[in-house]
């Protein structure tokens, strides 16, 4: 059983639904592995509002990561920003300090590092986003900014939601970003070089999806599922068999966490922890 002390530091991760996070796996691993005097919980909450940020700092938890559906509620809430948050309007990361609530987000910088480790070539053509939520606001936000791509296009059920994140992003780099709805895009009216699925569909306890199918997908195409629970997602499955090169979810939920541990302790992983986090969700998820 861990003891808790008056000098031990609390972390968490608040979203709806938790059940498949393996951000307390990753945390907690490192925390181990470096002898950190740390804990990191899980707050499944429908809702989160100033009151609750200041309870939990009164309770002494200095950090929290923010998944589905509070990555827009994370930045409102926030009384400073870092860049990527303030373009995207959406944050994945808090800071509670003593000077206030701190958002950054982390998601782009991961799913960015991910693509360049795997694929770099793939960000050299057009590049599609599916999905409009938190996770393809900070992704598309780092595509143009970290990895100079040129061309990115928003695809989602949600137009509206859709056309505000092409407004976001050609407001980082003018002319950069478009919105097509799925029929057009499944009507393979234009050709990508990279495919990056944000939505839920095919998560652990929601609807399976694909979607898009297999006869979208072709070989010589890369196709990044954010989902990493579980590893194969039907959308993975359907790329793989039309000979796409698959970079899996947990690449992206690796390398956001290790930005997140930095700013929650101060601490810069090497590539030796890096690899111990890998291998932990590894071995997890060929469990489930």
């Amino acid at each position: 059983m861990k003891i808790f002390r008056d000098s031990s530091q609390y972390f968490g991760i608040l979203g709806n639904p938790l059940s498949h996070t393996l951000s307390p796996l990753l945390h907690e691993g490192w925390y181990q592995d470096l002898g950190l005097d740390c804990a990191y919980f899980v707050f499944p909450v429908t809702s989160v509002d100033k009151n609750d940020l200041r309870v939990l700092r009164k309770f002494g938890v200095k950090g929290l990561s923010v998944t589905i559906p509070h990555k827009e509620t994370a930045y409102d809430l926030a009384d400073k920003t870092d860049p990527a948050s303030q373009a995207m309007q959406a944050s994945n990361t808090l800071v509670l300090g003593e000077d206030g609530v701190h958002a950054f987000n982390t998601d782009g910088l991961g799913a960015v590092r991910a693509i360049l480790e795997s694929a770099p070539d793939s960000l050299g053509g057009n590049v599609l986003v599916l999905g409009s939520g938190g996770s393809a606001r900070g992704i598309g936000f780092a595509l143009l900014q970290s990895a100079n791509v040129s061309d990115v296009t928003i695809s989602s059920r949600n137009e509206a939601t859709g056309t505000e994140v092409v407004r976001l992003l050609n407001r980082v780099k003018s002319g950069s970003s478009s919105f097509s709805s799925l029929d057009s895009v499944k009507n393979g009216s234009r050709e990508f070089s990279l495919v990056v699925h944000t939505t839920p569909l095919g998560m652990k306890g929601q609807s399976p999806g694909p979607i898009l199918d297999s006869s979208f997908f072709r070989k010589g195409q890369t196709v990044f599922d954010i989902v990493y629970n579980p590893l194969v997602t039907p959308l993975v499955e359907a790329a793989r068999s039309s000979g796409a090169t698959i970079i899996p979810g947990t690449e992206m939920l690796l390398y956001q966490a290790v930005e997140q541990f930095r700013l929650f302790t101060g601490i810069p992983l090497g590539a030796e922890h890096v690899e111990r986090g890998r291998q932990r969700l590894l071995s997890a998820l060929k469990t489930k």
